[in-house]
């Protein structure tokens, strides 16, 4: 999908996800306010000061920082090289 990039580990695993806040803001604010909704009391740590401030800076950085386009063919060549 456009404006969505995952970040891979060595293995090959998705580890994180990166947002064009530009293109999904909106969809990423209903997203994290149903999140915060359906909230259950074994997971309130959420709702703790310390991660809110993280989720908010993490937010932030997104809407200022523009994703980097990557070339997805060069990458494929280096992942071969390291196999």
């Amino acid at each position: 999908m456009k404006g969505i990039q995952f970040v891979i580990d060595d293995q090959g695993q998705k580890t994180a996800v990166v947002i064009d806040l530009k293109q999904w803001g909106k969809v990423w604010e209903e997203f994290y306010q149903i999140l915060l909704t359906h909230i259950s009391n074994n997971e309130e740590w959420l709702h703790q000061s310390p991660l809110q401030e993280k989720l908010d800076q993490a937010l932030e950085w997104n809407a200022n920082h523009p994703p980097q386009v990557s070339d997805l063919a060069a990458l494929e060549i280096q992942l071969k090289n390291y196999e």
